[in-house]
């Protein structure tokens, strides 16, 4: 069983790749021009064109660059839309700042960090609790629910008033920052533990530590504000003026209750049940972080509701399976992943995918339309991404209904666009689901 690659072994690999013709025409194709372009399936992009039959949303995309904030994009751009719509504004470009929901998440996983820190002062450093939160103590990268929960407590602000810094495309250099900062507060409250150090004394701690946080963050990105002043021309020519704003009431005057949504989940398992709510994590606020986990075709439905009612829907997928991020083409057929490499690789159901975590939820986007046919199924959908205008068609993309039945994981439906017994379920008391089960 534990055999070690002989040279008999390679002769046979030789060998077997010596009598494979279409093996070696398919590697000078991959080759030249790598397998995305060598292997697209033509016949599967011919069926996808951009038209819809139900738009919710056209305006401009958004750009996260390379940082991992795509959660907080679709989530603002879905409230931005709300916005645009409650305000009647003029400017169709309107966008909500980035920058100051990403400041306050990551103080607040910075707080939580330190909170952990704190109930793990006995733990062994070598332990493997302890590994994983020394491995990566800090990331950028989240769910429509922190961004729910972070507006919920600060607000929103127009991104003019809190506009994109330096670092905001690449947050890898405040991720660095501060994870070392975190890893140096948690020796800190250790050393003062070891010591002797009070409840008290290791919370005054804490706080200088958190307080040092909030500084390195206002470097980087800019100290939010407390109340801003704000003007905008409505659709009529009007111009409006907010003076002495709060961002949590800039949040209340776009209309927008996130009480209202449901974090809905596809998970098919022998172990968690379909319209059952379930809680992956315990340090979030309670209601925002359920996940209710629903069958595909009542998740479909659902979707479609919500676009016709012209509201997008914020998704998350696993967005680099089967999918082409420049031409903006996802089908589950977009490639043969089979026939390319002449063996078995992706043979798998989605249960299947999730038991071996083939399938995870790696990024956010929104539904912003869908084509619906003469019956009334969907055959493609319109999507919203953040990578700017120069990915997928003008920022956007088009997705075949199988690619939504294999690598969407996730949704956000407003209460009003789901069944009674949905809204029931969401609403009962959720069960534990284990840490990593989904994403």
């Amino acid at each position: 069983m534990n055999k070690e690659i002989d040279l008999a072994f390679l002769e046979k690999c030789e060998q077997s790749w010596a009598e494979d013709a279409a093996g070696q025409q398919m590697a000078n194709a991959i080759i030249q021009n790598g397998p995305m372009l060598a292997g697209m399936n033509y016949e599967a992009v011919r069926k996808l064109p951009f038209t819809f039959s139900v738009d919710a949303w056209n305006g401009n995309v958004t750009d996260q660059v390379t940082s991992l904030r795509c959660w907080a994009f679709a989530s603002l751009n879905n409230l931005r839309q709300h916005a645009i719509e409650h305000l009647d504004m003029k400017d169709r470009g309107f966008e909500l700042s980035q920058d100051f929901v990403y400041f306050y998440d990551q103080l607040e996983k910075s707080n939580r960090y330190l909170n952990k820190a704190l109930e793990l002062l006995d733990e062994p450093l070598d332990s493997p609790k302890m590994g994983r939160m020394l491995h990566n103590p800090i990331m950028d990268n989240g769910q429509w629910y922190m961004c729910a929960d972070i507006v919920d407590k600060y607000g929103i602000v127009p991104k003019s008033v809190m506009p994109d810094a330096q670092v905001s495309g690449d947050t890898r250099y405040v991720t660095r920052i501060l994870s070392a900062k975190l890893k140096t507060a948690m020796r800190n409250l250790r050393a003062a533990h070891a010591k002797g150090a009070s409840a008290e004394e290791l919370g005054q701690i804490k706080e200088e530590e958190l307080k040092d946080i909030y500084g390195i963050l206002c470097r980087f990105l800019g100290a939010p504000c407390k109340t801003f002043d704000w003007s905008y021309q409505d659709t009529k020519g009007q111009t409006h003026y907010m003076t002495g704003i709060t961002p949590k009431d800039f949040f209340k005057a776009i209309g927008v209750n996130n009480d209202d949504y449901m974090f809905i989940i596809h998970h098919p398992s022998d172990k968690y049940a379909f319209m059952k709510g379930y809680v992956q994590r315990d340090d979030l606020t309670p209601g925002h972080d359920v996940l209710l986990n629903v069958d595909m075709p009542l998740i479909k439905q659902m979707v479609i509701e919500q676009l016709k009612g012209g509201e997008q829907v914020v998704m998350g997928c696993d967005v680099a399976k089967l999918s082409h991020k420049v031409s903006g083409y996802m089908d589950s057929e977009l490639y043969d992943f089979n026939a390319m490499f002449g063996c078995k690789i992706i043979d798998m159901d989605k249960k299947e995918h999730l038991e071996y975590k083939n399938i995870k939820g790696t990024h956010i986007m929104a539904f912003a339309g869908v084509n619906l046919d003469e019956q009334g199924r969907p055959d493609r959908w319109k999507v919203q991404n953040s990578y700017g205008q120069g990915m997928g068609i003008n920022g956007y993309y088009v997705m075949a209904d199988n690619w939504f039945d294999t690598y969407v994981v996730s949704v956000v439906i407003n209460k009003k666009y789901a069944p009674e017994e949905v809204v029931k379920a969401y609403e009962s008391t959720p069960e534990r689901m284990a840490d990593g089960a989904l994403y």
